[in-house]
């Protein structure tokens, strides 16, 4: 039966659903086609992590090994939350269907998964922000793998064990953790929960908004050559009120390059400030009359997008990253090994040369021309005359 409104609920579950905490919310049909645009935008970001996993798969079947950089595993712990996040997106085609959002498996199942992909997103992008700074600033953590894995495992046993032990503990018989907030399914009940959210999500939402706005600020001074950090001493920074000697400062163009890696949290910091913003208002999806449902949904149709913004910046600003970068010069004989080393394999030596001549070049073949960390961002640069870039 289709109200004035547009909700297909009957005059019963109409009833039902005026209670705080009736376990239904009935979507008019203006909230129906929001809904789906978020869906929609949730199905763009799957099909484009779905894309990178692929391409990833296709290069790793060539491949010995897939994570050779701390940046490599960050990735992929990232778009693994990004799917996650999308698939939680993509479940709200059934509530469009329905015309109506109410409390169960299929609820407690959208609830879950969100929490999971939002919260590991905003960890993962944290813990970029922070490798980024320290790597570009002072030069340390680009190769410490046991310590990016140790980062990784500790971010998804915080996420899985806080989920795990929350929807457990809260769900029993006719009472649900996660319920409708009103549109979707997560954490519900009014303000009997709002520690969970916080400490759940919200936290670590906004923890990685400050840093990496905070992050930024340095990198950005530091690519424009204003500061300068000792190699000695982490703390000596040195300010530069001219940069005439920017050339001599960064004659390659890699302090320039560097913004890229920041990329990422900016860009997360960009799609999570409104929605921050309205879900404040609106009492975390308990008093959405304080705002028009227009604006929840286009901050969280937007935020739905973070899966395809990052493929999107994965592929245009490092594609070297997870065995995305060109290696069809690498012989397969040498797959796994540093290019150097593969070229090096089975060359002739040249007519004359002399076996000090012969193990000098072997020695220069081991020697990339750029350190791992610091090739791959390409991104797009500006050609002077008077430079080489």
């Amino acid at each position: 039966m289709s109200n004035l409104n547009g909700s297909i609920c009957t005059p019963e579950e109409q009833a039902r659903a005026i209670g705080p905490t009736s376990g239904i919310f009935c979507l008019t049909r203006g909230q129906s086609i929001g809904l789906a645009f978020t869906a929609e935008a949730g199905c763009v970001s799957l099909v484009a992590v779905v894309g990178v996993f692929l391409l990833i798969l296709r290069k790793y079947i060539r491949h010995v090994k897939l994570i050779q950089r701390p940046t490599d595993l960050y990735m992929l712990s990232l778009f693994t939350s990004d799917l996650l996040q999308a698939m939680g997106a993509v479940l709200d085609i059934k509530w469009v269907h329905e015309g109506k959002v109410y409390v169960g498996g299929y609820c407690t199942a959208q609830g879950v998964i969100q929490q999971l992909g939002e919260t590991a997103v905003a960890m993962a992008t944290l813990t970029i922000a922070i490798h980024t700074l320290i790597v570009v600033m002072w030069g340390k953590l680009k190769h410490q793998l046991i310590v990016a894995y140790i980062v990784v495992a500790c971010i998804w046993l915080y996420v899985i064990i806080f989920v795990a032990v929350t929807v457990s503990i809260h769900t029993r018989g006719s009472s649900h953790y996660e319920t409708p907030t009103p549109y979707w399914c997560w954490i519900g009940d009014g303000t009997r929960y709002d520690a969970e959210r916080i400490a759940g999500e919200y936290l670590w939402l906004w923890i990685t908004l400050f840093v990496s706005i905070l992050a930024y600020i340095p990198l950005f001074f530091w690519a424009q050559g204003n500061i300068t950090v000792s190699t000695e001493h982490w703390w000596e920074i040195t300010f530069h009120s001219s940069k005439e000697n920017i050339q001599g400062i960064d004659p390659d163009g890699r302090r320039r390059r560097s913004l890229g890696m920041i990329a990422y949290p900016l860009v997360y910091s960009v799609i999570v400030l409104p929605l921050s913003v309205v879900r404040w208002i609106t009492g975390f999806g308990t008093n959405t009359h304080q705002m028009s449902s227009v604006a929840t949904f286009i901050v969280i149709s937007i935020y739905s997008l973070s899966g395809a913004l990052n493929a999107m910046l994965f592929l245009l600003t490092r594609s070297d990253l997870l065995l995305l970068g060109n290696t069809s010069s690498v012989p397969s004989k040498g797959l796994g090994l540093a290019p150097g080393i593969a070229l090096a394999v089975g060359t002739d030596r040249p007519s004359g040369a002399t076996d000090a001549d012969s193990t000098r070049s072997r020695i220069k073949s081991r020697q990339p021309p750029l350190d791992v960390e610091d090739e791959g961002w390409q991104l797009p640069t500006i050609e002077h005359p008077s430079e080489e870039t």
